[in-house]
């Protein structure tokens, strides 16, 4: 048995924006933070900084809720291509004799983390994890390489990379499923988790109403044109009502879809595109909407994923709509906890919209008892406790 000293010592090896990032950062690092609250001493390594990197996430050695966070790449912004790739490597390299050094000081017994999902990237730090014996688990919030399913590195990646994890925790009840497929050792569900108490707000209505989405505004995985679309169907009726589409919009290109769909909207001086907010402005953003959306299409990530995001809404206990996709009926009932409607169907996200909005005593509830879900099931603490457990039973 190995002794709890021992157990609490974690050590998580990433790349990206950390604290402030995405979604994948809100949720590993509400997770970690879990684990610190658990009495766990949580380090992570950040091989190199996220393309996007936040300036409030400009520390080569900062802490988060008593996560150690620590870059081992030389330098945090490169524009040169050639020492932007220089500096990669070497933080590679870095990052490969912190992982040496935790691996021996622990004697094999502390359980290692591999967060990035490079195929390539995580067979250079298995070697020596595999070779001195230690522990090692990975996380998955999606389905691998989607687009490329016949590629021979999604092969690679999981014919000869995921055996070789002593664990594998995963987001959604597909994943668990679709990994079972290629691994005997043991694959946990942990879903979507949120930091409650970041939206424990007092509510002001400074920007009148508004609808509020937050998210991607590339891609056609969380449905923005429907959600567009929707909104075009109800705006006459609630004319002092907006719609805040909040993430960054800077890529002229990719943002055309969604522009283009702005555009051609009758009331498009009602329909509100923010930009990049950073982490700790955007709770303010969704606790003081009137309605939070989420209209994923029915299509692949819909169906692997959880959106992060979903639990940053419950968290508002504001009234959330969102389609039926993936794992939300799982946890959420409509009309009890959210407005559920079709997905790929403007016309009955519209109706649920609407039903939202005209009855505000529905509404509220369906708040209220969306906030007690977010609590029962994706409060990070609870979270925590199961992935502890999860690591202790498997090292």
């Amino acid at each position: 048995m190995v002794g709890d000293k021992i157990i609490n010592n974690y050590y998580f090896f990433s790349t990206g924006s950390f604290p402030i990032g995405n979604a994948s950062t809100n949720r590993a690092i509400s997770y970690m933070r879990g684990l610190v609250e658990l009495g766990c001493d949580v380090t992570l390594f950040l091989l190199a900084p996220d393309s996007k990197q936040s300036p409030n996430s400009n520390l080569k050695n900062s802490e988060y809720k008593g996560v150690k966070i620590k870059y081992t790449c030389p330098v945090l912004f490169v524009r040169n291509k050639f020492f932007n790739k220089l500096n990669y490597i070497f933080g590679i390299l870095i990052g490969l004799y912190h992982l040496l050094n935790v691996i021996l000081k622990h004697k094999s017994k502390a359980p290692i983390f591999l967060l990035f999902i490079d195929p390539i990237l995580i067979w250079i730090f298995l070697a020596p994890i595999k070779m001195l014996g230690a522990k090692v688990f990975h996380e998955r919030s999606e389905y691998p390489f989607i687009g490329k399913e016949r590629s021979k590195m999604l092969k690679f990646y999981l014919t000869k990379v995921i055996p070789r994890f002593n664990g594998v925790y995963v987001i959604s009840n597909a994943l668990v499923t679709y990994f079972k497929k290629f691994t005997y050792n043991p694959i946990l569900l942990l879903p979507m988790t949120v930091e409650l108490d970041r939206f424990n707000l007092v509510k002001n209505n400074k920007r009148g109403k508004y609808i509020a989405y937050c998210g991607s505004m590339y891609t056609d995985k969380d449905g923005i044109p429907d959600l567009i679309e929707a909104f075009n169907l109800i705006a006459n009726e609630y004319p002092d009502i907006q719609l805040y589409l909040i993430g960054d919009n800077s890529d002229v290109e990719k943002f055309k879809i969604v522009r283009h769909k702005i555009n051609e909207s009758k009331v498009k001086e009602r329909i509100i595109c923010t930009g990049h907010i950073e982490r700790n402005k955007m709770p303010e953003l969704l606790c003081n909407a009137s309605m939070l959306a989420l209209c994923r299409p029915a299509n692949i990530q819909a169906k692997g994923g959880f959106p992060t995001k979903l639990g940053e809404y419950l968290a508002t206990a504001n009234p959330v709509v969102i389609t039926d996709v993936g794992d939300h009926t799982k946890y959420l009932e409509d009309r009890k906890s959210a407005f559920i409607a079709l997905p790929d169907n403007p016309v009955d996200f519209a109706a649920k919209m609407n039903e939202c909005l005209i009855n505000k005593e529905l509404a509220f509830s369906v708040g209220k008892a969306g906030f007690q879900v977010a609590l029962e099931h994706f409060n990070y603490k609870k979270q925590a406790v199961t992935l502890k457990n999860f690591v202790k039973n498997t090292l």
